[in-house]
């Protein structure tokens, strides 16, 4: 009986033995830390810091997160993932660099760091990296006399040259534009005002310039005839009072010699005007584009010579 007992506990003790060998064997394999060109830098001078990885052979690495490194460290730079070597008792070892920059004095840690890998088939293991201390003197060597950077450098944005040449011409065309645009404005308000009077009849310049308008338009000239006519005839309606719009050009041309409103050259004119514009309305003539802008202006020139001379008849 003790004889049996004492061969279990032999057995357990080996197999406790094992665990804790091959337990010891994996905790030896896998490990990362910290390896510096220095430990001791100036405020704004690179550092070089290699990270070590060891982890067993066929594990898929999970790199850690540099940017939790936080302040003071700055990291300016991460160089690429380098097998180191490949160890016979089936662990592989990776190099990582990357550049970092200390903007405080004082002494520092690098903050803790996690990195992970995992087997096939298995799950997923965490790996602490042993932190390095960096030491930033706060005191500069007296016989150093090279200049530093006092913070961390601004990255500006570059525009080429030919960026701000095209930008120089599109706001050069565009100011031109906008000032022949405006002279072409102010030439029209001239030229308008050019035929237009204070002493006529506001219904002659507002016909003025709606017949300047008909002679400037550049489509469908039956329908600047017709709107001449319509527009002498609301000219004659309320510089005359003879209801012209109502009435027939005959009965029209009647009327205005029964009021002896218009000297017989003028008559005449505008019973020659009005006929042209029956013609293209009820004979259906098909004028020419010439044909219809002189006409609105042969109607500008009638107004503008019937108010002249009723101007020279008032005492």
């Amino acid at each position: 009986m003790w004889s049996m007992k004492k061969h279990s506990w032999t057995l357990f003790l080996g197999i406790f033995l094992c665990i804790l060998c091959v337990s010891n064997t994996v905790l030896a394999v896998d490990k990362a830390y910290f390896t510096a060109d220095k430990t001791t830098s100036l405020i704004g001078e690179p550092v070089q810091l290699i990270l070590h990885i060891r982890i067993p052979l066929g594990a898929k690495l999970i790199p850690p997160d540099f940017s939790r490194m936080g302040s003071p460290f700055f990291v300016k730079e991460v160089g690429s993932l380098n097998v180191v070597s490949q160890a016979e008792n089936d662990e592989i070892e990776y190099e990582l660099p990357l550049t970092v920059i200390l903007w405080q004095t004082g002494q520092y840690l690098t903050p803790p760091l996690v990195i992970s890998y995992q087997l096939d088939g298995a799950s997923l293991v965490n790996l602490s990296v042993e932190s390095i201390q960096v030491v930033v003197p706060s005191v500069l060597d007296a016989n150093d006399l090279s200049l530093r950077p006092l913070k961390a450098q601004i990255n500006l944005p570059y525009f080429p040259i030919w960026t701000f040449a095209i930008a120089l011409f599109v706001v050069v065309a565009l100011g031109i534009v906008a000032v022949r645009y405006r002279l072409i404005r102010l030439r029209g308000l001239q030229s308008q005002s050019n035929i237009l009077s204070d002493k006529w009849h506001p219904e002659a310049n507002v016909a003025l310039i709606l017949l300047k308008q008909f002679g400037q338009s550049q489509d469908n000239p039956p329908a600047i005839y017709v709107e001449v006519s319509d527009c002498l005839r609301r000219y004659l309606d309320a510089r005359f009072a003879v209801q012209a719009s109502d009435l027939t050009t005959s009965e029209l041309v009647t009327k205005l010699e029964e009021q002896h409103t218009l000297t017989d050259e003028h008559q005449q004119k505008l019973v020659d005007m009005l006929k042209r514009a029956d013609l293209v309305k009820f004979a259906r003539v098909v004028p020419k584009l010439n044909a219809a802008q002189q006409y609105a202006s042969v109607a500008a020139q009638w107004i503008q010579s019937v108010e002249q001379t009723h101007n020279e008849q008032l005492p």
